[in-house]
């Protein structure tokens, strides 16, 4: 018996050797994420992420305190059965760090247990550790004060908490990266927290380096809330970011208010800001965005998560991340702080807060969800190695500016460009005009005289340039901005020269409250359109007042129009139909071999080694006759049912409401 029970020993003992072997390969093998051009790289490859924010389908984000394995667990299985690759998780931050100098360490550790188990469901986890702010309630613990940003003693805490939970998590191969926190810029305004911009700045750094001292092989990124305000600028954020991470809601940043839910400024929101965050030269990704059932349909839920996640996909983002996995249970009550300190009033959240999951509270699955795994497995066979073909256009921004305020005006110039089917980027004023540009937009700003110079050196080496309602640059014209007439709604204008979309004597349509500025000429210029005093006459007369106009400047040509085009558009509740502003900016953009007529469609045109396609997205909830041109003969085919359009120069292609289409060009 002796003898048996050694040789019981031994194997016991081979059995423990290998464990301690696997679990220590399992470690070292983990998955290694780092940045790319574009994309985040998996072990060397780019990977597109197809996400959601974790909101666990029992006891909330407050499961950390109400524990429950078995349901996250279950939440798992089902994000798994739908294509979630990762998941994005908040840990409240007064259950880790409920005093000063004191760590809740069964918090701690049932966070890593999370962890783990999305991890051996092959789902990524992105920890959101400085979360004090979720849902519409402020989580911080009792012992942070208002001077969160600027009192030393609160800082040294806080990166305290991150070094010391980072490092607990670093030996987990699940973790993906890590977030600063759930929307830290909401804690400054919702919460209070004051702090100047360069306070901030040095807390992010101070965070950034807190991250890295707990755990120095995981990137760390900073989402922020629906928009990049002055104490959050993305070259900020940038500075304390492996990466950047964009928030976009049309409901918050007031979209809605202008457009329908699927209307251009509502569904163009999200890729708009990726765009922007793209000004920092980092990957991007969409890590919020979604829609309420208490807003609208399930099935019109679908139709915007397909719309959403293949706009993003198509722009260029690092990945998708929907809000949020599962609804919550409208019979689940926040519980109070321990000194009695009530979150949320009465335990219970806005409306829309409970229906904005993939899943329900009983894992049950949304069209959304059927909508999401169609995207996952369609985006996987596209795969990322495309090359866009469209002309670029660089929108021009202020130097210093705060996103937020500045929203409505540059989404408007981000539309009417996206309606002349080019390729869409941002470029701060303070920058060089890059090789690439086709054109360039200033959007109804006056550009600092000391930046003048970049746009300059663009025009006079023949390149295209837009302003609306200031001029900058052509020395020749003279604009006085002391004086602004206001037009009347609607203003009549009349085309006096074909150029781009414009045809000769046509009425230009022009929608809200336009104001035009002072006129003092003092040199040659051609005259594109006039206002129409006496429209039976024309206005080919000495009344009509130029408005829109063409001037050489160097080898380039500097369009400049006295009306505040961009700010107009923000008077006026979907305009889309009726106005022609767009057309404005089609005088613009250089000829394309393959263009499409809809102004309602986002248009791409994508190249790799072995294929190229067409993607097209109707950003409205009506059907759209699209016409596809192309220079030369091209068959087209649906890359996801095989119809066979056959070949031609032109086709009449008719998309439904908010369909994507991908056509491959044989």
């Amino acid at each position: 018996m002796k003898h048996l029970k050694s040789k019981s020993e031994s194997f016991s003992f081979i059995l423990t050797l290998l464990f301690v072997a696997l679990s220590i390969h399992l470690v070292s093998a983990q998955n290694k994420v780092t940045t790319g051009e574009k994309y985040l790289l998996v072990n060397g490859k780019p990977t597109f992420i197809s996400g959601a924010n974790y909101s666990p389908s029992t006891g909330w984000f407050q499961i950390l305190d109400n524990w429950n394995p078995k349901a996250i667990e279950k939440d798992m299985d089902s994000l798994q059965s739908i294509g979630v690759n990762f998941i994005r998780f908040m840990p409240l931050w007064y259950l880790t760090q409920p005093e000063k100098d004191k760590f809740d360490q069964q918090k701690i550790d049932r966070l890593n247990e999370l962890i783990s188990i999305a991890g051996k469901r092959n789902i990524a986890v992105q920890p959101a550790l400085i979360t004090g702010w979720l849902d519409g309630g402020i989580f911080t613990p009792s012992w942070v004060k208002k001077d969160l940003f600027t009192n030393p003693d609160q800082i040294k805490a806080t990166a305290k908490m991150v070094t010391t939970i980072s490092k607990a998590l670093s030996s987990n191969p699940n973790v993906h990266s890590y977030d600063f926190g759930n929307e830290i810029n909401a804690m400054k305004g919702a919460g209070g927290f004051p702090g100047n911009p360069e306070e901030i700045k040095n807390w992010m750094a101070t965070m950034y380096k807190a991250f890295k001292a707990g755990d120095p092989n995981r990137m760390v990124t900073n989402g922020i809330g629906t928009g990049y305000d002055d104490r959050f600028p993305i070259e900020n954020i940038s500075e304390a970011s492996d990466y950047m991470s964009a928030h976009s809601y049309a409901y918050f940043h007031g979209t809605i208010t202008d457009d329908p839910w699927f209307g251009l400024r509502s569904t163009y929101s999200p890729s708009m800001i990726v765009n922007w965050a793209k000004m920092a030269g980092k990957p991007v990704l969409m890590q919020e965005t979604g829609i309420s059932g208490d807003w609208v349909s399930q099935e019109q839920r679908a139709k915007f998560l397909e719309l959403e996640y293949f706009s993003c996909w198509a722009n260029g983002a690092a990945g998708f991340v929907w809000w949020c996995s599962h609804n919550i249970d409208t019979a689940f009550r926040v519980k109070p702080h321990t000194d009695g300190r009530a979150f949320v009033k009465e335990g219970k959240f806005d409306a829309l807060e409970y229906q904005m999951g993939l899943l329900d509270a009983n894992n049950n699955k949304f069209p959304a969800a059927n909508k999401f795994r169609e995207c996952v497995d369609f985006s996987a066979q596209l795969g990322l190695d495309w090359t866009d073909q469209l002309p670029v256009c660089y929108i021009v921004t202020p130097e210093t500016i705060s996103l937020n305020d500045y929203f409505r005006k540059i989404i408007n110039a981000y539309v009417l460009a996206k309606q002349n089917h080019v390729e869409v980027r941002f470029i701060n004023e303070n920058k060089a005009i890059p090789t690439d540009a086709a054109f360039v937009v200033v959007p109804g700003f006056a550009v600092k005289s000391e930046n003048r110079k970049h746009i300059n050196n663009y025009l006079t080496a023949g390149g295209t340039v837009y302003q609306s309602f200031f001029n900058n640059f052509a020395p020749s014209i003279f604009l006085n901005q002391e004086v602004v007439y206001n037009l009347e709604s609607p203003a009549e204008i009349l085309v006096t020269k074909h150029v781009g979309e414009l045809n000769l004597l046509e009425k230009f349509n022009m929608t809200g409250h336009l104001k035009m500025s002072d006129e003092n000429w003092s040199g040659n210029f051609e005259t594109i359109m006039k206002t129409c005093p006496d429209c039976k006459n024309h206005s080919l007369n000495e009344k009509g007042k130029e408005v829109f106009y063409r001037v050489k400047v160097g080898k380039g040509t500097f369009y400049c129009t006295r009306l505040n085009v961009e700010e107009a558009l923000c008077d006026t509740y979907n305009p889309w139909a009726t106005d022609e502003s767009w057309k404005m900016y089609s005088v613009l953009k250089p000829e394309q071999d393959i263009d499409i007529d809809s102004k309602f469609v986002e248009f791409f045109h994508k190249k790799n080694e072995t294929q190229e396609m067409i993607v097209l997205i109707n950003h409205s909830n009506t059907y759209q006759e699209t016409v596809i041109k192309s220079k030369w003969p091209i068959q087209l085919k649906n890359k996801r049912t095989n119809e066979d359009f056959g070949q031609s120069k032109e086709f009449n292609i008719r998309l439904k409401p908010a369909e994507v289409l991908f056509l491959n060009i044989l």
